[in-house]
């Protein structure tokens, strides 16, 4: 009997000190891998997208592009110059961070991340034509190192919500402009692309309000 009673005071230390030991380890400081933690396959090159319309795409567990979508290529128009942050520079999600010029027209962005920049996209910087291209490879502005994917992730829109938002976005364009003599939409229902470049100084303001949160 004094055995038994030894060995179940032996087993109760050491799992006591097992529950001190694991206490005392930060949850973001365990070694779980990051790939389980964020199950990558189901996020693996899906495009996520933030309201302030910027997407983010998962590249690998630990790097992610983002760039804007084809509501801001539209109702901004042509950019002539882009103002990005420097490689290293934190950032935030929800926190402006780039900007897109022209002529007197100035579109200020929200990151739809954060974390910490590691590379920004030189051939965009030369050519701003290309953030209308359809294809990410060649329109993302930055990649990143994120801080809180998982959890961050879960703040964006995708799949059929994403669809659905993408819809109600367009008729509040509609909406917006029902006094313009242009049509907004393109035959399919799309914006039509450059739309911005047809935007009135008085149009634009109203636009950069209505979906951008310029005053904030």
């Amino acid at each position: 009997m004094s055995v038994i009673l030894g060995l179940l005071f032996l087993a109760i230390v050491i799992g006591i000190a097992i529950w001190r030991q694991r206490k005392a380890v930060p949850a973001s400081e365990e070694k779980v891998p990051l790939t389980i933690k964020l199950k990558l396959p189901s996020i693996w090159k899906r495009i996520f997208v933030h309201p302030g319309h910027a997407w983010v795409k998962v590249l690998e567990p630990s790097l992610i592009a983002v760039g804007v979508d084809d509501f801001t290529s539209s109702v901004f128009g042509s950019v002539e110059a882009l103002s990005l942050p420097h490689p290293g520079t934190r950032i935030q999600q929800g926190e402006k961070v780039w900007g897109f010029r022209r002529g007197k027209r100035e579109l200020a962005q929200t990151s739809p991340i954060s974390g910490t920049v590691v590379e920004i996209n030189r051939e965009l910087v030369d050519n701003p034509k290309l953030l209308a291209h359809k294809d990410t490879e060649k329109s993302w502005i930055l990649k990143v190192r994120p801080d809180r994917l998982k959890g961050e992730l879960q703040n964006l829109l995708h799949g059929t919500i994403l669809k659905r938002w993408n819809q109600a976005i367009k008729d509040q364009l509609v909406a917006t402009l029902t006094t313009a003599e242009f049509p907004v939409l393109q035959e399919g229902g799309e914006i039509k692309p450059g739309l911005g470049d047809e935007l009135t100084s008085e149009q634009w303001e109203k636009v950069n309000k209505e979906f951008f949160d310029s005053d904030e």
